[in-house]
């Protein structure tokens, strides 16, 4: 288990950081994905991956 920051996270998802803390603020990630430690959210890289993978797009 490798354990992310909001940063890292956002770069592995080429996502604007301040846009993954959001959608971590608004409860958008299930709690075995992110976490807060203080101000700081973290992330579970496998489970990051795994959680954005198994994610159904309907057009």
């Amino acid at each position: 288990m490798k354990i992310l920051t909001a940063s890292e996270a956002a770069k592995l998802l080429r996502t604007d950081v301040r846009t993954l803390q959001k959608q971590a603020q608004k409860g958008n990630y299930p709690a075995n994905v992110c976490g807060r430690v203080g101000r700081k959210y973290l992330f579970d890289e496998e489970a990051l991956m795994e959680f954005v993978f198994s994610k159904k797009v309907v057009a």
